[in-house]
């Protein structure tokens, strides 16, 4: 008997604190298209592959067949956000072709040219805060994992200081956040991909369902 009311307890338990890590888990979302595109902030990169600094200046749209999501679950409690970026074909239009570089969060609006934030992945070589990324596939796949507040990396023109996690707290509940996927050339390629990002989307909270229903309830009436 004492068994089995222990055990309901730990049941008990275990629901409650189940519960209570999905009621402070928030669900946010991003598609990422070329016409989604402005480039980035004006500046220059060095392209490995060509030896040389390449610009990297606004470019507005890109057309591209890439396309990609950006699912993440922001858990304030715990001081994580587990994300799963998926994309396909990225780097693979012609002329501008090449592999996939390195993916971010950027703290900034839909038309605006923001920093980095946090690393989805990267196949340069990292010079930021915190653990280094894992690599990002070259064309078409996914990548998943955890940010903390080691993940969090400075950016000096926006205020914004390495480790300070609530700083992307508040780009992701205030719209301020967009998923960004670049590429460089292959090797030997006299072309310059899109360093700047070639897709592209802005990070938006996923409304559960049951504001949805009242939502469309309230239309209805």
């Amino acid at each position: 008997m004492y068994r089995s009311m222990l055990a309901g307890a730990i049941l008990a338990a275990a629901v409650t604190a189940i519960s209570a890590a999905g009621a402070n888990a928030q669900q946010f979302t991003a598609n990422l298209k070329g016409v989604n595109e402005i480039g980035s902030i004006p500046t220059t990169v060095t392209i490995t592959t060509l030896g040389v600094a390449a610009p990297t200046t606004y470019t507005g749209a890109v057309l591209t067949d890439g396309t990609g999501t950006a699912n993440l679950v922001l858990n304030k409690m715990a001081g994580t956000v587990t994300f799963t970026l998926t994309y396909s074909n990225v780097g693979t239009t012609p002329p501008q072709t090449g592999t996939v570089s390195q993916a971010h969060i950027h703290f900034g609006k839909s038309r605006d040219s923001g920093g980095i934030l946090v690393f989805f992945c990267t196949n340069l070589n990292f010079a930021g805060t915190g653990p280094t990324p894992q690599a990002c596939p070259t064309n078409s796949g996914t990548v998943s994992g955890t940010w903390t507040k080691d993940n969090v990396q400075a950016i000096l023109g926006q205020n914004v200081v390495a480790g300070d996690f609530n700083a992307l707290v508040v780009a992701l509940e205030s719209n301020t956040a967009y998923a960004n996927v670049h590429t460089i050339p292959l090797p030997g390629a006299t072309n310059t991909a899109y360093p700047g990002g070639e897709i592209r989307g802005q990070v938006h909270e996923v409304e559960d369902q049951q504001g949805q229903d009242q939502n469309q309830q309230g239309n209805q009436n």
